[in-house]
């Protein structure tokens, strides 16, 4: 194994102080980079290549988490060596890490390891008995960086996909001693090989030697002449997908070849399956790590999915959990049974892989909208939403800003001694006071049925619009004395505020305000509130810091 490249840039994110120091000493001749969790994604977004090696005791499952993300965002670009004490972790971190090493490790066994990050290639196994078509196709898979094999008959190569264990075969159909189907059946019956993913490249193109091929278990199929630009897509599609980080699987399933019929298909879609035989172990499992999907069995050794679901509602990490129940297509008693006790889908008996998998791509996919919908939600306003699904209805997909005259109260806020408070504490301290400070508020401006515009660094701006101008100005003013409470609350109950309070500084101004569209049609567009009304009450709040004020409401209010 040749040594490491002077080159090669390696980012160290390891918990472990004592650990951290011995690295440290040892890894001083490398362009190496020792980085806190804080940093980590901030530095890897900067420049994502090199090599990640990552340990945490406290925080193992947010690394992992990371790592998923990384892999989806970056691929092979980023490689990824995952120091754990816990052996079990990998089972559940293999699709997110390239590699995996018990904690502690010497120096020699990381130099290793990084070695082999650094120089490993994928192996391609091409089995066709034409010498033309290897001409044709190694040269540019080994300008691309894969390590090429060829083999030219089905035998030869059937033998040394045994022997070399190929993370991908592209084989021909027409061959001697054996034919690429034989061979594809050959594989998919190996305990080592099965889950090797193959592509069939032949002239045979007619939809029926297809059908035959995608039943012996080929993966991808393509016509030749092999164009190399496409082949060479395809490659980066397949091992992306089979490294690109995605969802965790739990599989409840006591069978263990029905289990293995479940994982496989998911497995090769780029999730990370896991299975276990019970709700005991299940509950074990979950109670250590988050897994976004479970699929059981309606009834097993321990008990029924009714127990399941009961347990994991209360299990923090799978709260949000999907669960998918496994049964007879003729029990439509049970099947109402686990909908109603909560399931998100039933998969019926018997059922083909790709019918599972339509239900598991399905309930993630609505789960993720459920989510970015609730995200969503959280960047826009109470206003904004309201008038964006007005103008889907009224409007369609080419519709122009809008503006309309509203009977508003206008609200703004601002932390005195602000700029001090900045030069005290650090930015992390300073974002994380804003935020506890704009979560109190919000809440409160929202229990009064108003709504935030727009925060604007240690400032917030809001609205209660009201046709009664009485009543808007009435739901304000109540919010205001509301928040003094709830500001003494919050400075109370942290340590750090305790020492040095927040105070705010407010203003208020009712009367008629435009609300409308502003910004670039073709690329942003904010619903925000303008016109004399707000300016007063912006004016007011500036006006509060000249006479010591804490509030400054308008006559009008």
């Amino acid at each position: 194994m040749n040594p490491i490249s002077k080159n090669a840039k390696i980012f160290f994110c390891i918990e472990n102080e004592i650990y951290c120091d011995y690295l440290k000493t040892h890894f001083k001749d490398l362009h190496e980079f020792f980085i806190d969790y804080e940093q980590l994604a901030y530095q890897v977004s900067e420049d994502p290549q090199g090599i990640l090696i990552l340990q945490s005791d406290s925080r193992e499952y947010d690394i992992i988490e990371m790592c998923k993300n990384l892999k989806r965002l970056f691929a092979n670009n980023i490689k990824i060596l995952l120091l754990s004490s816990d052996y079990q972790v990998y089972e559940y971190a293999q699709t997110a890490v390239d590699s995996f090493l018990q904690f502690p490790i010497s120096k020699p066994e990381l130099m290793h390891a990084i070695s082999e990050l650094s120089e490993k290639k994928r192996k391609i196994l091409l089995i066709d008995d034409s010498k033309l078509v290897h001409k044709h196709i190694c040269p540019p898979l080994k300008e691309e960086g894969y390590e090429v094999y060829s083999a030219m008959d089905g035998q030869e190569g059937l033998e040394m996909a045994e022997k070399i264990f190929p993370d991908l075969i592209i084989s021909d159909i027409e061959m001697p001693r054996l034919n690429g189907f034989e061979v594809c059946l050959a594989i998919r019956k190996s305990p080592r090989l099965s889950d090797v993913p193959i592509i069939m490249s032949s002239t045979l193109g007619s939809a029926s030697d297809q059908r035959k091929g995608f039943a012996a278990g080929v993966d991808e199929y393509i016509t030749k002449p092999v164009n190399i630009p496409d082949l060479i897509s395809r490659l980066d599609k397949i091992f992306k997908r089979n490294l690109s980080g995605r969802e965790n699987i739990l599989v409840i399933e006591p069978d263990a070849n029905i289990a293995r019929n479940i994982t496989k298909p998911l497995i090769k879609q780029g999730f990370s399956p896991r299975v276990c035989a019970n709700i005991g172990e299940a509950i074990k499992i979950l109670r250590r790590f988050t897994y976004q999907l479970v699929i059981s069995e309606a009834e097993l050794s321990d008990g029924s999915v009714i127990e399941l679901l009961k347990a994991m509602s209360v299990l923090p990490k799978n709260q949000n959990s999907i669960l998918l129940v496994i049964t007879d297509q003729n029990n439509q008693t049970e099947v109402k049974m686990v909908m109603q006790a909560g399931a998100k889908g039933v998969i019926l008996k018997p059922f083909t892989q790709d019918n599972l998998l339509v239900h598991v791509e399905r309930s993630i996919a609505n789960k993720k909208v459920e989510l970015e919908k609730a995200q969503i939600e959280k960047y826009i306003s109470k206003a904004s939403r309201k008038m964006a699904l007005e103008k889907s209805i009224l409007s369609g997909s080419e519709s122009t800003s809008r503006a309309y005259h509203k009977n508003v109260t206008i609200f703004f806020s601002d932390i005195k001694n602000f700029t001090s408070r900045c030069e005290r504490y650090s930015p992390k301290e300073i974002v994380q006071q804003i935020n506890a400070l704009f979560s109190a508020m919000t809440q409160a401006i929202q229990k009064t049925g108003g709504d935030v515009d727009k925060f604007i660094g240690d400032a917030c701006m809001a609205f209660w619009m009201e046709d009664d101008l009485d009543k808007s100005s009435f739901a304000a003013l109540g919010f205001m004395a509301q928040i003094h409470e709830e500001l003494e609350k919050l400075n109370d109950t942290n340590p750090q505020l305790k020492q040095d309070p927040i105070k705010l500084r407010m203003g208020l101004n009712t009367g008629q305000a435009i609300l409308c569209d502003i910004g670039a049609a073709e690329s942003r567009i904010d619903l925000t509130i303008i016109g004399d009304t707000v300016n007063l009450a912006a004016r007011l709040e500036s006006a509060a810091k000249q006479y010591g004020l804490d509030n400054l409401v308008s006559e009008f209010s």
